[in-house]
Order: C-alpha cells, then structure tokens, then sequence
C-alpha cells in the first residue's frame, strides 16, 4: 500500500495516487458525515491513459462496468474487491488495471438500468444488459447509449424510470 500525503492546507494529495488509494483517502474524508446520517456512497473509479490504453480501476460497492473486446461477443466485468463508503473509516480498496485494445467498449451504469422492472415486476437485470452490450461493438457510444436506453423503455413499458439511468460508454 503507498503512503499518501495530503497538503494540510490545500487538501491536495502531494504525490499520484492510484484508484484504490483515490477510494480509500475518499472514504476516510466522507466517514465521518455517512456514518452520522447513516447513510452510505457506492462508487466505480478508473482512470484512463490514452498514450498507453492502460486503464486502472477500484470499486467501492458500485456496479461493476461491462468489458467488451473489440470483435468479440462475450463481456468482462471489471471486478474489483472494495465495499460502500461510510461502513467502516480505514478500508483497503483493491486497484486493478488492464490494457484496452483499439475498439474495446467499457459500460459504466446506475443500479437504476438493472433494477428497472416491467410491469409483471420481473428486474431488467445484468444479464439482460450484458446480452445487449454484448452486439454493440460495431456502435458509437450515443448509439449504444439510445439502444440501451430504447431496450429498457420498450421492457418496463415506459419512456420514464423510477431510479436514476445513468451511462458512460468508453470506445478505444
């Protein structure tokens, strides 16, 4: 684990820290006011170098975003082992990285996409998401983003949701 400093005035971190480090010093600043109000945070955080395609993520309970290789059609889940913010003060968030090849989709959503239901109750699901991402390799991200959006409005029999729909589509 790297030691982080950050600068007792500015609150800026002194020295590049990695997503897991991000996560951590995160959940260490919120505790405090989560664990009061009981409430809790989830997050996915990655960062992205294009020069390098190296993508380095840690999760904090969030989704886990949807991997699709460039010609293939069959997702990854980008999984990483981190919890909620607001649980405990000192957690250790594991850091994850891969490098994307040119074409290579990422899907990154809110529980509000797989928890949509359709008028018998029966949930949108990740299954159901992965299926859909999965034949969307060729697409741009907005198509890819209105397809999943149409997909989820023709299910639930309604151009509204209850939760929140929120997407990223990464395209290398």
């Amino acid at each position: 684990m790297r030691t982080l400093h950050i600068h007792p005035e500015s609150g800026k971190l002194e020295k590049e820290a990695g997503t897991g480090d991000m996560l951590r010093v995160l959940n260490a600043l919120l505790y405090d006011d989560l664990n009061k109000a009981e409430l809790f945070i989830t997050m996915f955080y990655m960062k992205y170098n294009p020069a390098t395609r190296q993508l380095s993520y840690a999760n904090a309970g969030h989704n886990r975003p949807l991997l699709l290789p460039a010609g293939e059609t069959v997702c990854n889940e980008l999984d990483a082992e981190g919890i909620i913010f607001g649980v405990t003060k000192e957690i250790v968030f594991e850091e994850k990285s891969t490098v994307l090849r040119p074409g290579d989709l990422v899907l990154l959503y809110t529980d509000g996409i797989t928890e949509a239901q359709n008028p018998e109750g029966e949930f949108f699901g990740t299954e159901r998401l992965t299926r859909l991402f999965s034949t969307q390799g060729p697409k741009a991200p907005q198509e890819i983003i209105n397809a999943i959006v149409k997909d989820l409005q023709t299910f639930s029999g309604s151009h509204t949701f209850v939760d929140d729909v929120s997407m990223v589509v990464l395209k290398v």
